[in-house]
């Protein structure tokens, strides 16, 4: 009895031992996760750069304007700079390039689009001067739509001849045709045409127009794909040039259709949850229905939605077949088959994933098992646990005080810890700032003041403080397509990817948040690979980081310098010295480049060195400017148009285009633009100028021929000081005889927009503005009423007033549109 005593004692004692290990197991675990969440947050940037521009839509002659925000950083000292180029979409040629100072995290820039911009699709690159692994730690990319406003000589269009699916002879064929005033028939114009991507076409060539100005193209139909199906054509007639481009039909009665299993697997036996994407092989979503068929027996009719996007229930069995087949006489023939269907594994299913406080989620599965959940959001583990899932389902309720707003995931791991499913929800969707914007009227006549009121109120509905830009402009200048709010930009788009075109993706009606569940288990499905995650190790958490400096040299004959020299730097009005080292090489730190406005840094040498001296300049942006246009590739769902349509390239119609022909048409005719019509000069030396309302530099006016050289000693409204005394600035004559010239255009403080005030100054011509008002950046206050003022101007239409930017804990966003009347 007592040997049997001392059996029973012995083998308690192993089973608590095992239990025990088996604790500690499951706690180094745990706190070895956490340990590879803290090396993956290093070793990944957790910086998102977005950037507020005032519309979507730009004329030639026209400015742009916008506010960048480096959210989430840590490391804002190492971003002073922000570089903005502009990319032209179906070639990826550079339009333009210019740098903007950023300070603590936030940049303001303003950029003039040129007479001479061609119409079409466009795209802003912009990038901080963070380098990570010898690429931008931070991007930005903002598509806009460019149309040139001049009076053209000739019209170009391209018009598709034929319909037919397969032509005989494998041809698709296209005419081209042009028109001008008059009796004028451009014909023997040359044609220089390509079809596909620019830099590798599949069809190239140049042609002459014939004795009517036209040209019959013979595209190779094998050559035409969905992501290379655009014919361009460049005409040149005398002096005059136009481009006409065509989308080739791509004819495939062939949906994409994905399926995506709530957790990421199909389980024997479990009831799961499954999301169906549906769309062209553009990219386009498509509304269709489907039958879902098990051995060849129809289950049930499925269906998407105007987005692409729709789900389904099913109890899968793994000796039975699933597919699918889309209703209509165009999809006969297609059969999507479902993910195979896997022995034994745990099954995640979250009813809302769009929550509040508290999360609800369940997990299956055919046999009893032990099962390790991870709550995490990509960064920090916030809870992890161990449970159980059963054939029932085992209903887990998490409290989510810890985590913060924003899309967070949820790992499920087996008894050995390797992932079997994972799913997204968003944490505290409701939980945001809001902006109220009130104007004193919804509708207002030409020339009108608008008084606008903004309060910022907390997630306790309490009035709170806040930075913001605000834009007023022509609704119509507004592209849902191509428009982008801070809020879904940094809580889904950056952390998602592009997503389905929609008005508001954060709204807070039932139809927005069915959205946004939809594109958590469809879009969300796979946002990381766990492998990547739980082998990042220490050495991961050390980042090559660097920031961009300008470099240069000075050499005589060519060769290095054997002593150190010295060399001036002119800006604006003061000049600063410098030294190189012993063989003339220098290195120029971002805030020695800093100028305000658009002028240009001059570097002047020592004339006393003596003989052939040259100073050569190293733009470090230039390399990362052409790798980054490169290797773009514009937004699929905005590069392809109907097919067979012409893209929307024409110029704008009505009294605003008008407007720009008087003052643009003049202009061209002189290429110094500091002179006018009447051979009077508009700006000084310096390049200064003081437009009709007496602002010195005005953005708004630079063109204008009402415009005045600036008078040293004059006073100007000029940064908001409306008695600014002009200091003039160092020109050529001050400089050394004989001095060694180079430029650098320098890394701008923005400029200011100057809202026209009738109240001063009504002038008698007529004011088609679509940005009527900019603000690079307001400070609310919870203390004091915030209120900005503007007028309109005569366009009439509908405006919208977008404010958007960051709180103390958050970003915010809202909108408001009003009318304006004759």
């Amino acid at each position: 009895m007592k040997s049997k005593s001392i059996l029973l004692l012995i083998f308690s004692c192993l089973l608590c031992a095992k239990a025990a290990k088996a604790q500690n197991t499951d706690e180094n675990f745990a706190d070895s996760l956490a340990k590879r969440f803290d090396y993956y947050r290093l070793k990944n940037p957790q910086s998102v750069l977005f950037a507020h521009f005032d519309k979507t839509v730009y004329t030639n002659n026209e400015n742009v304007w916008f506010t960048a925000y480096l959210l989430n950083s840590d490391k804002s000292k190492l971003n002073d700079v922000l570089s903005a180029m502009l990319v032209k979409d179906n070639d990826r040629s550079i339009a333009f390039e210019e740098k903007f100072v950023m300070a603590d995290g936030i940049a303001f820039g303003n950029l003039f689009l040129p007479d001479s911009i061609l119409s079409g699709d466009y795209s802003f690159i912009l990038y901080t001067n963070e380098i990570y692994h010898g690429k931008p730690a931070n991007i930005f990319v903002q598509p806009v739509t460019i149309k040139n406003t001049n009076e053209e000589g000739f019209h170009a269009v391209l018009n598709l001849l034929d319909t037919d699916k397969f032509p005989a002879d494998g041809k698709r064929k296209v005419r081209l045709v042009t028109s001008a005033k008059g009796t004028t028939i451009v014909s023997g114009a040359t044609v220089s045409y390509y079809a596909g991507d620019k830099a590798h076409p599949f069809y190239s060539g140049q042609v002459k127009t014939d004795h009517a100005g036209q040209y019959v193209f013979s595209v190779p139909v094998g050559g035409i794909s969905v992501s290379n199906n655009v014919l361009e054509a460049k005409i040149t007639f005398g002096k005059e040039s136009n481009t006409a481009q065509l989308v080739l039909p791509v004819y495939t009665d062939v949906p994409q259709i994905k399926f995506y299993p709530e957790g990421g697997n199909l389980s024997d036996g479990v009831l799961s949850m499954v999301g169906r994407e549906a769309k062209s092989l553009a990219g386009t979503p498509l509304e269709m229905r489907g039958v879902l068929y098990k051995d060849d027996k129809p289950e049930d009719t499925i269906y998407t939605n105007s987005y692409g996007m729709g789900k389904f229930k099913l109890y899968p069995q793994v000796h039975s077949r699933y597919y699918l087949k889309p209703l209509g006489h165009n999809f006969k023939d297609s059969v999507y088959a479902l993910p195979a269907i896997k022995f034994d594994q745990p099954v995640i299913a979250i009813e809302k994933a769009i929550a509040n406080d508290t999360l609800n989620l369940t997990i299956r599965a055919k046999n009893t098992q032990k099962v390790f959940v991870v709550i995490h959001n990509f960064r920090n583990v916030f809870y992890n646990f161990e449970t159980e899932a059963t054939r029932s389902g085992k209903t887990v309720k998490v409290i989510m005080d810890e985590l913060p707003r924003g899309i967070a995931g949820i790992t499920v791991l087996d008894s050995l810890h390797r992932p079997c499913a994972e799913r997204l929800f968003f944490a505290h969707y409701d939980r945001r700032n809001t902006l109220e914007i009130r104007t004193d009227t919804d509708r207002y006549k030409k020339r009108q003041k608008v008084t606008v009121d903004l309060t910022l109120l907390n997630t306790d509905g309490k009035a709170s403080n806040g930075l913001v830009s605000i834009a007023c402009i022509q609704a119509n200048r507004y592209e849902i397509k191509k428009a982008m709010d801070i809020e879904s930009y940094f809580y889904l788009v950056d952390p998602i990817g592009r997503l389905p075109i929609k008005e508001r993706y954060m709204g807070i009606s039932g139809d927005d948040k069915k959205y946004l569940e939809n594109i958590l288990l469809i879009k969300g499905w796979r946002r990381y690979t766990w492998p990547e995650l739980v082998n990042a190790k220490p050495a991961d958490t050390t980042r090559q980081e660097d920031t961009l400096m300008f470099g240069g040299a000075m050499t005589l004959y060519s060769k290095p310098l054997k002593k150190p020299d010295h060399l001036l730097m002119f800006k604006d009005s003061s000049v600063m010295a410098f030294s190189t080292d012993r063989t003339g090489k220098f290195k120029l730190n971002s805030e020695q480049l800093f100028i305000v406005g658009q002028k240009n840094i001059k570097l002047v040498g020592n004339p006393a060195i003596g003989g052939e001296v040259k100073i050569t300049l190293n733009d470090p942006y230039k390399k990362i400017d052409d790798s980054l246009a490169r290797n773009f590739h514009p937004v699929e769902n905005i590069r392809h148009l109907f097919e067979g349509t012409t893209e929307d390239t024409e110029n704008l119609l009505g009294t605003e285009r008008m407007i720009h022909l008087k003052q643009v048409t003049i202009m061209a005719n002189k290429d110094d633009r500091a002179y006018g019509v009447d051979g009077m000069a508009h700006e000084n030396e310096c390049g200064d100028y003081v437009c009709k309302f007496n602002i010195l530099n005005c953005p708004n006016h630079r063109d204008d021929l009402a415009n005045r050289p600036a008078v040293l000693g004059q006073i100007y409204t000029y940064k908001g000081n409306t008695y600014y005394t002009y200091e003039g600035c160092i020109i050529h004559e001050q400089q050394p005889a004989g001095s060694v010239i180079d430029t650098i255009s320098g890394i701008h403080y923005s400029v200011e927009f100057y809202p026209a005030d009738y109240s001063k100054f009504n002038p008698v011509a007529p004011e088609y503005v679509s940005t009527i008002y900019w603000n690079h950046l307001l400070k609310l206050s919870s203390a004091t009423k915030n209120t900005v003022s503007f007028y309109t101007s005569d366009i009439t239409g509908d405006f919208k007033i977008i404010v958007q930017g960051i709180t103390q804990d958050d970003v915010v966003y809202g909108e408001k549109t009003f009318i304006v009347v004759k």
